[in-house]
């Protein structure tokens, strides 16, 4: 059984006298105060048989109905029958499991001789740890403390008594918080938010305040870190996950444009928080078994405006899409035919999907320039030197124009050069690029291209060369009047 103390006493032997009140005997009047050293004990005792009372010699019984001995009411010893003028007093306030502190002291006790214990365990148990503060023992270790609340001194200290700065209180009504240190490090406020590093949630975070809020004022503690430690080749992450349930672990399915997760990123100015750019998941298809098509989209605030603006994106069939307000709309596309166009671009543009096609580059190679201009960066600032171009005429000559076809289900026939063969004649007109799988992996063939913005070049020159020729021929027929 439970006992009292670390050596099986009931209570301390430090019980409370009931002050003497026999002087206001008068054979008539029953009701007297209950005082110890001239003042009401706090607390008072839960009931008369937690008091031993002698009147005139002879112990009074406690009876709580009132029709024998003494009881008590309030503050005040009441006595069935009124106690004769002259009869002496004696009163003591006991101990009672119920009521332990009334009419008697604990020692203070330590860690390895807990003032409060059990039977079978005389070294756990609770003692005095300070003033204030009662500790928890455990096999004569300290182990817990509770006594304050503040986050210099918590409530509940989870560790031993010579770290007591470290653990857990209560800074306000429905919030938790957690201190080391004498400083406050997180809290669990009364809307359920986690809060690092602060004890203030911000309601201008992801609209009504996100429930994970970080605050620091250095690089390393306004961050969060996810490190993944194992020897193999997979790495940490966040995973943004959206279901059309309505409860926690639904799994209802999603529509078609709903958004999976937004990442934002946001600054002050100097009222709120504003966001300037957002990196968006967005369903991209009908969802169906073990297949959620999706699209990534970019989108940036411009300056002047409120809002951030969609600005690029890449969609679920790997359509890489890029959108300027001032100029164009630029595509990439990795077609499904070498028919299909690779490059698009798209001038006075006014949304992703708005502007005139001016450029499109077909996955063959083929180009549509629909506004007939080209531009290329060519100020005599960049360059340096500067020489004449030697005879491009051979090279030129040397040349075989072939017509073909692709094979890739292409048909209609077209004119141009053959790379091998340019190879032969100008090796400087023709690159190579190695063939890769679609994991990236090295096939150990190459493909070859022809760079045709230097054979345009090469065929100026020869151009050129060849309106001399006539130009002479002019003057030599010119000469002999023919």
């Amino acid at each position: 059984m439970a006992y009292i103390g670390n050596d099986l006493k009931v209570a301390f032997p430090n019980y409370k006298n009931i002050d003497d009140i026999s002087g206001s005997f008068n054979s008539s009047t029953t009701s007297f105060a209950l005082l110890v050293s001239g003042a009401a004990p706090s607390p008072l005792p839960l009931n008369s048989q937690q008091c031993l009372i002698s009147v005139g010699g002879v112990l009074q019984r406690p009876d709580d109905t009132g029709s024998e001995g003494f009881r008590l009411s309030g503050g005040n010893i009441v006595f069935s029958s009124a106690p004769a003028t002259g009869a002496d007093f004696f009163g003591v306030i006991l101990a009672g499991a119920d009521y332990v502190n009334v009419g008697a002291n604990f020692p203070d006790g330590s860690a390895a001789v807990p003032s409060i214990t059990f039977s079978d365990d005389s070294d756990t148990g609770f003692f005095r740890s300070s003033s204030g503060s009662v500790s928890f023992s455990s096999n004569a270790v300290s182990s817990a403390i509770f006594g304050a609340n503040s986050f210099t001194a918590p409530s509940f200290i989870p560790t031993s008594s010579s770290v007591p700065t470290n653990g857990v209180f209560l800074p306000s009504a429905n919030t938790v918080s957690i201190s080391t240190n004498s400083t406050e490090r997180a809290r669990i406020d009364s809307s359920g938010r986690l809060l690092v590093g602060t004890s203030s949630a911000r309601t201008d975070l992801m609209g009504a305040g996100a429930q994970l809020q970080v605050e620091g004022t250095t690089f390393a503690t306004a961050r969060l870190g996810v490190a993944m430690n194992a020897n193999n080749a997979e790495g940490g992450g966040i995973y943004l996950v959206k279901s059309r349930g309505s409860s926690a672990g639904g799994v209802t399915v999603v529509n078609s444009g709903d958004v999976l997760g937004d990442i934002e990123f946001g600054g002050a100015d100097g009222t709120n928080i504003d966001t300037a750019a957002r990196i968006r998941c967005v369903v991209d298809g009908t969802p169906g078994a073990n297949d959620m098509p999706g699209r990534l989209v970019f989108s940036v605030t411009k300056d002047g405006a409120s809002s951030p603006t969609e600005r690029m994106k890449i969609d679920n069939a790997g359509i890489f899409t890029c959108f300027n307000d001032f100029v164009y709309n630029f595509r990439t596309a990795l077609a499904a035919s070498a028919s299909e166009p690779g490059i698009d671009l798209t001038h006075s543009a006014t949304n992703m999907g708005s502007g005139t096609l001016s450029f499109r580059v077909f996955t063959n190679g083929n180009v549509v320039n629909t506004n007939n201009s080209y531009g290329a960066i060519s100020d005599i600032k960049l360059k340096e030197n500067i020489i004449d171009a030697g005879s491009q005429w051979a090279d030129l000559k040397a040349l075989q124009v072939r017509k073909y076809n692709f094979k890739e289900g292409q048909t209609h026939t077209q004119i141009g050069l053959i790379a091998q063969e340019v190879e032969l004649v100008s090796p400087g007109l023709v690159t190579e690029s190695p063939d890769r799988d679609a994991e990236g992996n090295d096939l150990g063939t190459v493909t070859k291209s022809v760079n045709y913005s230097v054979l345009y070049m090469k065929a100026v020159k020869a151009l050129q060369e060849a309106m001399e020729r006539i130009e002479t021929l002019e003057a030599r027929l010119d000469a002999a009047n023919l």
